[in-house]
């Protein structure tokens, strides 16, 4: 497990590294404003992408996990038949949302009216974002961890730099054509990829999503579950943005989305070693005794690396803004931890969501999922209107908690197993580890002398506890590395 692991984690830095150079090229072309507008934009495109396309891109995985471990030809006729679903899918999803926003743009909020044009150009790129997910997640179901992984690295890198380059070259007039274009060529390019790794074809005369439908008629079932989840969360989003935007103005929007992609770091690094690595093994048919150890395993890693990923940005929250935008981002500084403990949050919980949906319990994640979203979208207007960017993170940290409190009584009335009170211990130490060092360090110049010394005398006391909390595994494994390193 480690070696993959690992190898997927430094792929996942690559990706946050292109995000952050294409979040670093935005913020100074277009300035905290104009970069408030585009993550705006973006949410809604994100947001169509999994509402409307019923979010079979992302669950899609099970099936085709189950569907590999029948063998290559199950898995092919799986393959075609999600595939030309979901492109027919996506093509009439992107012509009706293209066509609401055209005649009624209000239905978006009266305050993106003025950004009609950049939203359907943004939109033209629907159909390359539902394929791009799909494809990359059958990498992961065939087990192919680091294939998977590289795919999504080199989509991320082709459309951040045709992003970052039309906004230096044209502003936001030509960010979303340039984006469109280059969506369609990755599309085919990861076609092509996925073929030469799995020898996978895009037709196959056995296939059809209406045979598919007949022959598993819990897909039905499943996706519209895991769609009530996965779309509250991209609305819950999208609401938390537009509360900001609408009543905080342009550039608080702007603040917000450095905030949102800095926290959002961490679950892209961290979050993929979940999806690529642990969710295909979660649903392929193994006894659930052995799902509910490798869960366990998974989440006793996942938490140090949350913890050990966040400390940068707790310590240095000024130097991170200011490196990865501008100087003029800085005003978040102070609230970063927040947004940081957020996703930390939903990291961990997710692990056991995802052991649920493993488990074949999706309606009971998905309807818990759906209320905890409820919750903050009722909630996120007042919360943003009284306690500014902060209230964004409160709302999601709130629903995200709410879900993962449920999730232990679960496992113990229907599964009869518990979560180990040695990973109960770890997840307490870690987001109230956040939190207080958040706290504390946000108060503190970050480059005075006093400042300097607290930082590192921090450091020295956090390592050997770190140290003490990782499993033995790893231990053995960076030991041994070490070794080699010296031999």
């Amino acid at each position: 497990m480690s070696r993959v692991l690992i190898s997927v984690g430094v792929i996942q830095v690559f990706i946050i590294l292109t995000g952050m150079i294409r979040a670093k090229i935005l913020s100074i072309a277009l300035g905290p404003a104009g970069f408030g507008i585009i993550a705006t934009v973006d949410q809604v495109v994100l947001t169509v992408v999994q509402v409307a396309g019923f979010s079979i891109p992302f669950f899609s995985m099970k099936f085709m996990s189950r569907a590999h471990s029948e063998g290559n030809r199950r898995f092919q006729t799986v393959f075609s038949s999600f595939l030309r679903g979901l492109f027919l899918l996506s093509i009439m999803v992107t012509i009706l949302v293209i066509g609401i926003t055209w005649w009624h743009p209000a239905l978006l909020g009266v305050e993106l009216v003025p950004y009609k044009l950049f939203i359907l150009l943004a939109l033209l790129n629907v159909p390359a974002m539902m394929l791009g997910i799909f494809f990359v997640h059958t990498l992961a179901a065939a087990q192919m961890t680091s294939a998977s992984a590289t795919l999504n690295l080199v989509v991320t890198f082709c459309l951040a730099f045709a992003a970052s380059s039309a906004a230096w070259l044209f502003g936001m007039d030509g960010i979303y054509i340039t984006v469109a274009i280059t969506g369609v060529l990755t599309t085919i390019g990861s076609i092509f990829y996925i073929r030469k790794k799995l020898s996978l074809r895009v037709t196959d005369a056995s296939a059809g999503i209406l045979k598919e439908l007949r022959r598993s008629p819990e897909i039905i079932s499943f996706s519209l579950y895991g769609h009530m989840a996965l779309s509250a969360y991209s609305i819950t989003m999208l609401i938390a943005r537009y509360e900001v935007f609408s009543t905080m103005g342009e550039a608080q929007a702007g603040l917000l989305q450095a905030l949102f992609a800095i926290a959002l770091a961490l679950g892209a690094i961290s979050g993929p070693l979940n999806y690529l690595y642990l969710t295909p093994i979660l649903n392929r048919n193994i006894p659930n005794e052995d799902k509910f150890e490798k869960a366990h395993e998974f989440q006793s890693l996942m938490i140090i690396i949350v913890f050990t990923l966040s400390i940068p940005f707790l310590l240095f929250p000024n130097l991170a803004l200011t490196l990865l935008y501008s100087s003029e981002f800085r005003p978040a500084s102070a609230h970063l931890y927040l947004f940081v403990f957020w996703q930390s949050v939903y990291l961990i919980v997710n692990v056991y969501t995802q052991l649920l949906i493993g488990l074949d319990d999706v309606r009971f994640i998905s309807v818990s999922s759906l209320i905890s979203y409820i919750v903050a979208i009722v909630l996120a207007p007042y919360l943003v209107g009284r306690f500014g960017l902060p209230g964004a993170a409160f709302a999601l940290s709130l629903s995200v908690f709410l879900n993962g409190l449920v999730i232990p009584f679960r496992l113990a009335t229907k599964f009869r197993t518990s979560i180990p009170s040695g990973l109960w211990i770890r997840t307490i130490i870690c987001l109230g580890g956040i939190v207080v060092t958040g706290q504390i360090f946000s108060q503190l110049e970050e480059f005075s002398v006093t400042g300097l010394l607290a930082r590192v005398f921090y450091i020295a006391l956090l390592t050997p506890l770190l140290w003490k909390l990782l499993p033995d595994e790893q231990k053995r494994m960076i030991a041994d590395t070490i070794g080699r390193f010296r031999a």
